[in-house]
């Protein structure tokens, strides 16, 4: 008799427990099908907008950020996916408008590097973008090279990196100018004036999702 009333009491947990299974995968499908119904539309703030780098002097590496003030975007907007976004989508950025926080700094990143980069505009052109990771052709210094980059999106914004090598611009002689011209302020510690090819570009842009159809 006990040995009975003891597989009634499991086999009654066990019903609970698969029926409360059960209930929770019936709640994630149905969300999951509600969300799979509904299409948006994304466009891009434009007022918000903000293209950020990062270059690097010293042996150790230290970094010195900045940002781009003026440039034009020319955009896919009220897209139904961030992919359809971003592809085709292009950038051209104004070099005069860099703006590294110092206005020591500033006009020798005009001069010094700049006019001897070839470049006062910067201009770059998404032709892939797929699972988080994509490919832009970027132009500078009279050269068009395919650049890879990363991008996700979190909290109504999407975030753009990437990591330009110089040396593939040929920038050697403008990276040699600007160290020239800065060259004390590009001694470390270990008293070597260093200034690195690599420059870290990030770039950030609201974006404006809105329901446009929910057929469930």
């Amino acid at each position: 008799m006990k040995y009975f009333l003891k597989l009634g009491l499991v086999l009654l947990i066990l019903s609970i427990v698969v029926s409360c299974n059960n209930s929770e995968k019936k709640k994630t499908e149905t969300l999951e099908k509600e969300q799979s119904a509904q299409v948006y539309s994304y466009a891009i703030d434009t007022a918000g907008v903000s293209v950020l780098w990062t270059a690097y002097k010293f042996t150790d590496k230290l970094g010195v950020s900045g940002a781009f003030e003026d440039f034009k975007l020319f955009l896919v907007n009220n897209a139904e996916s961030i992919e359809t976004l971003l592809e085709k989508s292009e950038i051209v950025i104004y070099t005069e408008s860099v703006n590294s926080n110092s206005e020591i700094r500033d006009p020798k990143l005009r001069a010094s590097f700049f006019k001897v980069f070839n470049t006062d505009t910067i201009r770059g052109v998404i032709t892939e973008s797929n699972q988080g990771k994509g490919l832009l052709d970027l132009e500078m210094n009279n050269s068009a090279i395919p650049l890879d980059y990363l991008y996700s999106f979190k909290t109504d914004t999407l975030f753009l990196s990437a990591t330009v090598d110089l040396k593939k611009w040929n920038g050697q002689q403008a990276m040699q100018s600007l160290n020239k011209e800065c060259y004390d302020l590009h001694k470390g510690p270990d008293g070597i004036s260093k200034l690195w090819p690599e420059v870290d570009i990030q770039i950030k842009l609201p974006i404006k999702t809105t329901l446009i159809s929910d057929s469930y």
